[in-house]
């Protein structure tokens, strides 16, 4: 009988044994899949980093392009704001003297006007 608690403690020992095995086999089964899935993220993490880097390119030389276009449009703009109106020499008319300052009173005032006006925009 001694021989047969000794086959029935072996059978038990091998079960055991088999059930750690199983269950080590299936984590390292579960830690290959994990390896693989972090391998394929970071290679995904990396295609797009690259094309957030592409993207910022782009978009720079755009930004860029827009400045200068914005650039030449506001030195055109400004170009064609400049002051035109040349006041008029009224002393030469020779009028009157309350006459000559209310002109260049009002050529002063046309002058500044137009100044800030170029300064707004």
């Amino acid at each position: 009988m001694s021989l047969f608690l000794e086959v029935a403690a072996l059978k038990q020992e091998l079960h055991k044994t088999k059930a750690a095995l199983d269950i080590s086999n299936g984590k390292l089964r579960l830690k290959e899949e994990l390896a693989i899935t972090a391998i394929a993220a970071q290679e995904a993490a990396e295609r797009s980093l690259r094309l957030a880097d592409t993207r910022a390119v782009e978009l720079r030389r755009q930004v860029e392009e827009l400045t200068r276009q914005l650039e030449e449009a506001e030195k055109h703009e400004h170009n064609s704001h400049k002051v035109r109106r040349i006041c008029w020499p009224w002393q030469v008319f020779k009028l009157s003297s309350g006459n000559i300052a209310s002109k260049s009173w009002k050529c002063q005032k046309d002058a500044t006007r137009n100044a800030s006006l170029n300064l707004m925009n």
